[in-house]
């Protein structure tokens, strides 16, 4: 039995750790996906943001722009205006007019003329640009990857400047520094192995659960076997001696000549085996409390299921435990039955049995009592051992070997004289009311 829950241990970790490795590995996919995504968004937005400024160039006047012109109210009013959407959109670093001369690619207007001093001036070729610029001349387009220049690592959109015959005559280019674009993926990176944590810990803390619940089932089952293997050799012990004494007594039954002291035999003989059925009967039921697992139970229901097996009307039971549910073995029922009929039997000035509950602390008591003779001092322990059956029966030993099964406890407290008192007590977390269905913590 350890080594088949060893197993299941050994198979829930590598199940744990498989489950770390598939969502793991699949947030990395999601990051990088999400990441060309924010990269392809980017570069839209930079090409949509040139196309909007080319747009708002007039490109016959653009065509007149030559070296030497920076003083012109055509270059001043193209780099006031360029410099106008450059401060209205904080992402963007750079904006600039470039045309081809030859194979040459040169500057125009850049925006940063006369504001930085390495800014560009009419007709400075532009060295090393990336085929990507040459696109910007036909259609809108952007880089691929950072270009790094004298200016700096940047991500740039381009889109073709037209006169108004529609004829290409140079283009705009937006540059975004590469900060700003590293930014925006690490904050998705971010994000995403946030979210990654936050998953993880709250699949630890489920696995951890579970196997806190699997350890506690585990421990309750080899709690059971060990039980049961003990009651086997008590109960085995115990009818041996009742049938060697039952066998002794059918012996002298048959030797004795006379009635009565035959019929003296037969009633000893006839309560021997009586006591052989409830101790077999009792092994059932021990043996059905080592298969049962714990579940939610409302007490009102099953203590008001045992009341009528009293059958004595002139006892007036009151049963108010309310919406109350606890968390126990469904042997719970033959625990009430037990306090219930230990009264009956055991009262004798009994008129009146009352179920109810209190709470203690975080936990709840349970409490059955009555207000026949009560219980001497000296038995309020004694009552619930194995050993007192010989007075009371086994029933209160059993009840309490129920409800140890659940970690709930059980104590007489009654006065002697005035009436017993059964409390049973249950701790945190396994009690709830039911009309509102939540926990009490």
């Amino acid at each position: 039995m350890k080594s088949r829950f060893r197993n299941a241990r050994i198979l829930t970790i590598l199940f744990i750790f498989l489950m770390f490795f598939v969502t793991g590995f699949s947030f990395i996919l999601i990051d990088i996906t999400a990441k060309d995504a924010i990269l392809d968004a980017t570069r839209n937005d930079l090409k949509g943001t040139a196309s909007i400024i080319a747009s708002q160039i007039n490109g016959d006047t653009f065509v007149q722009i030559q070296p030497g012109d920076e003083s012109t109210p055509q270059f001043t009013s193209l780099r006031s205006t360029l410099e106008t959407i450059r401060q209205s959109d904080p992402s963007i670093r750079y904006i600039y007019t470039m045309r081809q001369n030859g194979s040459a690619v040169e500057f125009v207007v850049d925006a940063d003329y006369g504001i930085e001093t390495d800014a560009a001036i009419i007709g400075e070729v532009y060295p090393n640009f990336a085929p990507n610029l040459l696109t910007g001349f036909l259609q809108p387009s952007a880089g691929t990857e950072f270009i790094t220049d004298k200016w700096g690592t940047t991500l740039s959109g381009y889109a073709p400047i037209r006169d108004g015959s529609g004829r290409v005559v140079g283009l705009v280019g937006v540059d975004m520094d590469s900060q700003k674009v590293v930014g925006r993926l690490q904050y998705i990176s971010l994000t995403n192995y946030a979210l990654l944590l936050i998953i993880l810990v709250f699949f630890l803390v489920g696995a951890i659960l579970t196997d806190l619940h699997r350890t506690r089932v585990e421990t309750m089952i080899e709690q059971a076997i060990v039980k049961l293997n003990i009651l086997n050799n008590i109960i085995r012990h115990d009818i041996f001696n009742t049938l060697t004494a039952l066998i002794g007594y059918e012996e002298m039954a048959q030797q004795t000549d006379t009635m009565p002291e035959v019929q003296k035999k037969l009633i000893t003989i006839t309560a021997l085996t009586e006591k052989i059925q409830q101790q077999i009967t009792f092994t059932r039921d021990y043996q059905n409390l080592g298969l049962s697992m714990p579940q939610w139970l409302n007490v009102q229901k099953i203590v008001t299921q045992v009341v009528p097996v009293s059958g004595k009307t002139e006892i007036t039971i009151t049963i108010d435990f309310g919406n109350l549910e606890i968390f126990a073995n469904p042997l719970l029922e033959r625990v009430f039955h037990h306090l219930i009929d230990n009264s009956i039997q055991y009262g004798q000035t009994l008129t009146m049995i009352h179920g109810y509950y209190e709470r203690s602390g975080a936990g709840i008591i349970l409490i059955i009592e009555d207000d026949g003779i009560g219980i001497p001092a000296e038995e309020k322990d004694a009552i619930f051992k194995r050993q007192f059956y010989k007075n009371a029966g086994l029933g209160l030993f059993l009840a309490q070997e129920i409800l140890a099964m659940t970690n709930f406890s059980i104590r007489e407290t009654g006065e002697p004289g005035k009436g017993a008192r059964f409390e049973i007590l249950v701790p945190k977390g396994a009690w709830r009311i039911s009309n509102v269905q939540q926990m009490e913590t």
